[in-house]
């Protein structure tokens, strides 16, 4: 019986167990060393959030990636749709103002191999959000959030809910457009 424990044992290790931990690239191709990641189709009316998401989808790349990013002759090519962007409010004053609202992005991704035009992984609706203050009453100006932002806490007595709002809103695109990036590096490379 020993000698049967053994020998399973033994074939358990040659064989491999079928475990694999998160994050394994092993899925792609052989050979696979670089990536082209094409501009995604916006079909939001936020004007130049596709290049916006280029770049950083480019970034988040280099950046954390085995894969060389090139123009020209890829071995995959990572491409996509912005299918919404909306700054939806998630909470009001007392007077049914908007105080607070979530931004959320919402795409679709693709990843090919260039060559045989095999689809590797494709992933729907991948959404990502980041909620953000629009009146002073609001804004936590001691929050890591608020301070990497180009409002000075001094300033937020004399600035107007509008400009609030619409400061706000773009520092928080810009970390929505971030992490987006990162989910998008995450489902398709790391396969979740």
């Amino acid at each position: 019986m020993r000698a049967v424990r053994v020998l399973l044992g033994l074939l358990a290790a040659a064989t491999g167990c079928g475990y694999s931990l998160g994050g394994d690239t092993a899925a792609l191709p052989d050979g696979v060393r670089t990536v082209s990641i094409n501009r995604f189709h916006n079909h939001t009316r936020e004007h130049g959030l596709e290049v916006r998401l280029q770049r950083a989808v480019e970034d988040e790349f280099r950046r954390r990636g085995t894969l060389k990013v090139v123009d020209t002759n890829p071995d995959l090519v990572l491409s996509g749709d912005i299918r919404r962007f909306a700054s939806v409010p998630v909470a009001f004053s007392a007077t049914d103002e908007a105080v607070q609202y979530q931004g959320v992005m919402q795409v679709d991704v693709r990843l090919v191999e260039h060559g045989s035009k095999t689809v590797l992984r494709q992933v729907d609706a991948l959404q990502a959000s980041q909620d953000f203050g629009a009146v002073s009453g609001t804004v936590v100006a001691t929050s890591p959030h608020f301070q990497r932002g180009t409002i000075d806490a001094r300033d937020l007595p004399n600035l107007t809910n509008v400009q609030i709002g619409v400061t706000r809103r773009r520092e928080a695109l810009v970390d929505l457009i971030d992490q987006m990036a990162r989910e998008v590096y995450s489902h398709t490379m790391e396969g979740f």
